[in-house]
């Protein structure tokens, strides 16, 4: 509809031009060199308006010539782009169908028809690494760095490689040196967290926490957990190589972190009473068991309260316990504490109560124990450590990514590299019961003889056990 408007305006100016000039007819005479010319005013304005046209189309076909050759030249240079991307396209298909000799000769094509080695470096690189040769890889990725442009993909690249070489240190230089270009790209930041966690770089480890928190590339829930984690080792190094003022402010911290993690209450607790603080470890102890029971705080707790006799470490265990009353640990821990303090009627009611229907090994052990030294009943004794040669495993540090077991807690996997992957939980079967299997076989060898379960045993009651206890768990 505009444009019919338009047309219709143009018309009806050039009618009022016409009906304008016909109304004011007039002469024109022109005398130039001998030559005289005589017309109407309106032919003279057509003429002019002709000769107007004529040199603007032969002006524009001139220009037409005169661009040949260049027009030529850029067709040509399109042809050849458009071709080069083609190629660029396909070697990248090639790359993810695993098909390395494709995606070399296309990338070959590519650096052959395209003029910006950036875009071809990578895909060079890539087929390279399809192909095994690691070497050409590393020198597309390390020309890649001598751009702008393209240094960050370079430093991926390389990072990478290192991994895959082995080279902790390299591929570590080369996060700190993407972080320093692009500190808000997650794989970045993940990638500075494990490898300064692999590295023991745990500070390094710490910033990369607080930066991804920043960012919001992970939630306030997983930052607190990571941040006690880390803190809790760096209070077990600081502890290890005698610094202990460090050591009791990261442990403090991971704490109020995460009360439950055991081993950052095992360091404080320890620190305590290396500074014979022992009514301050031991109500440390106590807020930790109520938030996670673990049979190592025991053994801290009664060396925060020390006892004279099994009665008062019964007692001791007691008040302890009571923490977390329902807990399969306070159960167990008292069984083994009012055994060790010949108190049969409760060692049995919080045994029985620490195994339930399926008791574990380490509580059918006890069990048997507790029949041998009560009414020297060697056929119950047998039945137990029967029972514990099929019993489930008792709880111990496993890794939950590869099941790997560990003495101590970590916070990175020695077996699997994995960050934060320790629980104390119950292990596979495969080889539990060992102990209770020698012990039993000592019983059985032993003919008319006095076996003595608790020499064989020699369990505290901390849960720990010379020799076959330490090979079952």
């Amino acid at each position: 509809m505009t444009r019919a408007l338009i047309f219709f305006a143009k018309v009806a100016i050039l009618v009022f031009i016409a009906v304008w000039l016909a109304n004011r007819p007039g002469d024109v005479l022109i005398q130039w060199y001998g030559w005289q010319v005589q017309t109407s005013v309106a032919i003279l304005i057509l003429f002019i308006v002709l000769i107007a046209a004529l040199s603007a189309i032969s002006w524009r076909m001139w220009g037409r010539v005169l661009g040949l050759p260049r027009g030529f030249k850029r067709g040509r240079s399109d042809r050849r782009m458009r071709k080069g991307y083609q190629a660029l396209t396909q070697g990248m298909v090639a790359v993810a169908a695993g098909e390395p000799d494709e995606a070399r000769r296309h990338a070959r094509r590519a650096d052959t028809l395209l003029s910006e080695p950036p875009l071809t470096m990578l895909l060079s690189a890539q087929a390279a690494q399809l192909n095994g040769d690691e070497q050409a890889a590393k020198r597309y990725f390390s020309r890649m760095l001598e751009d702008d442009d393209t240094r960050f993909l370079g430093l991926r690249g390389l990072l990478r490689q290192a991994e895959r070489e082995g080279d902790l240190q390299g591929a570590l230089e080369y996060a700190r040196q993407a972080y320093d270009i692009r500190p808000q790209t997650p794989w970045v930041l993940n990638s500075l967290f494990d490898l300064s966690l692999k590295a023991g770089e745990l500070e390094r480890a710490l910033e990369a926490v607080e930066e991804s928190r920043k960012r919001n590339l992970i939630d306030r829930e997983t930052a607190r957990r990571r941040r006690a984690v880390i803190l809790t080792e760096l209070a077990r190094k600081a502890q290890a190589e005698g610094k202990a003022a460090f050591a009791r402010d990261y442990a403090k911290e991971a704490l109020d972190l995460a009360p439950s993690l055991v081993p950052a209450a095992k360091v404080r607790a320890q620190l305590m009473i290396d500074e014979d603080r022992g009514r301050a470890a031991a109500k440390a102890i106590e807020k930790a068991w109520t938030h996670q029971p673990h049979p190592d705080l025991v053994a801290l707790y009664l060396k925060a309260r020390p006892a004279k006799t099994e009665k008062e470490r019964y007692a001791r265990v007691k008040r302890l316990t009571d923490k977390a009353p329902t807990h399969r640990e306070s159960a167990l821990a008292l069984g083994r504490a009012a055994l060790r303090a010949e108190q049969w009627a409760d060692a049995r009611r919080h045994l029985e109560a620490a195994g339930g229907e399926q008791p574990s090994e380490e509580v059918c052990r006890e069990l048997a124990e507790l029949a041998e030294r009560q009414n020297d009943d060697r056929e119950a004794a047998r039945d137990w450590l029967r029972k514990a040669t099929e019993a489930p495993a008792d709880p111990a540090w496993l890794c939950t990514t590869c099941g790997a077991m560990a003495d101590d807690w970590q916070a990175v996997c020695g077996h699997c590299g994995t960050f934060d992957s320790f629980a104390w939980q119950t292990p596979p079967r495969a080889g539990a019961g060992l102990a209770a299997d020698e012990t039993l076989a000592r019983l059985e060898t032993a003919g008319e003889g006095q076996p003595d379960v608790e020499d064989a045993e020699a369990t505290d009651v901390t849960g720990k056990s010379d020799g076959p206890r330490q090979a079952a768990s």
